[in-house]
């Protein structure tokens, strides 16, 4: 294997670990003998569990054959104790010859420690210099949470050519194809927790679970942002809680209300009838949720954006035209072109009959 063709595997198995490993990055790692041969490679599948390094150094059959080895890793391995023995100490006491890391690790526990103790073990320590967007995509909710100091925020919006989320009356199933809500479930699985606005509980009775058996032991947290407190009285009875249990739901209100049914409560500061954005990210920080996945409404969907908070924009658009109906987002206070907020990096692709589109890199 070429060094790149080695990161490029490690990329590649540390996808493996999403929607499992919070609050730990996505973390991939391949091992090739001293002559560039495949030895193994591993990923870290869950936290609390064995590390990326560990799981491929498991791996390895002839232990003989990590003489000279060269070792790939997405992250700089781990230094400090945790759930888990510290990688750098692992791989400083083997006879291998390198350790090449994609990303320094941001996180102060670590950041720069872990490749010092291994070039003071006297290995050869790099970091990767190509594929660094790939790279960091992999490891961007981990990056977010220890750069930005609060979730990462994904956003998913369902829509007509026209821009319509649903009829007047609020109908919208279903507006796209089988195919894109197949996707829609995947991606639920893949963050800590689905948020949704009041108005689309009021109006759909979701039940905004993953049904993908991907996540079947996954537990499916689901936030309600609900500013004038109108949800906590509605949830007996209806789908979030037939689905899920009481203590994986998340009601945000501006005051809390008595209520039997063990959901969390979680009061934030309102601002011009919208929850003060700052306060509601480290609200929902402090209950351990680091990745967010937004299914609406518009008015999640505006304060969200208004603030520069999304990190992840998933649109899918099926080719329908309504004419009428509710649009997905309100007024963000743009007055012209060169205020617009911009998407810098975008990937396009088909879904069915519908147009699939992921962008990120938020600028304005």
């Amino acid at each position: 294997m070429t060094p790149k063709e080695a990161m490029h595997l490690a990329i590649a198995e540390g996808k493996k670990g999403a929607g499992f490993v919070s609050p730990n990055p996505l973390v991939g790692c391949v091992i090739v003998d001293r002559d560039f041969n495949l030895l193994a490679h591993g990923y870290h599948a869950r936290c609390g569990e064995a590390h990326a390094e560990i799981q491929a150094l498991n791996a390895v059959a002839d232990k003989s054959r990590l003489e000279g080895a060269h070792v790939f890793v997405t992250l700089e391995p781990c230094a400090h104790h945790g759930r888990t023995p510290p990688c750098a100490e692992a791989l400083a006491k083997l006879p291998i010859q390198s350790v090449t890391y994609g990303l320094l690790d941001p996180n102060p526990r670590v950041k720069g420690q872990g490749a010092a103790l291994l070039s003071k073990a006297g290995k050869e320590v790099s970091e990767f210099r190509e594929l660094h967007n790939e790279l960091e995509e992999l490891c961007e909710i981990f990056l977010i949470n220890q750069r930005r100091k609060r979730p990462f925020v994904a956003m998913k919006v369902a829509m007509t050519l026209d821009g319509r989320i649903a009829l007047p009356s609020g109908s919208s199933q279903w507006i796209t194809s089988a195919e894109s809500r197949a996707q829609v479930h995947y991606l639920r699985g893949c963050y800590d927790a689905v948020v949704a606005g009041v108005g689309t509980f009021l109006r759909d009775d979701p039940k905004l679970n993953a049904r993908d058996p991907r996540w079947a032991d996954k537990p499916h947290r689901v936030v309600l942002l609900d500013p004038e407190g109108q949800a906590i009285t509605k949830l007996e009875g209806s789908q979030l809680l037939k689905v899920r249990d009481p203590s994986h739901i998340y009601v945000v209100s501006q005051a809390q209300k008595p209520s039997g049914l063990g959901v969390h409560q979680l009061q934030v500061e309102i601002q011009g009838g919208e929850f003060e954005p700052s306060a509601l990210m480290q609200a929902l920080q402090a209950e351990g949720l680091q990745s967010l996945f937004v299914e609406g409404g518009a008015r999640a969907y505006t304060s969200l954006l208004r603030a520069k908070l999304v990190d992840r924009l998933f649109i899918f658009i099926a080719p329908k035209v309504l004419g009428e109906g509710l649009v997905w987002l309100h007024a963000l206070g743009v007055e012209s072109i060169d205020q617009a907020l911009c998407f810098q990096d975008v990937r396009v692709t088909t879904l069915g009959n519908d147009v699939f589109c992921e962008c990120s890199g938020l600028r304005g």
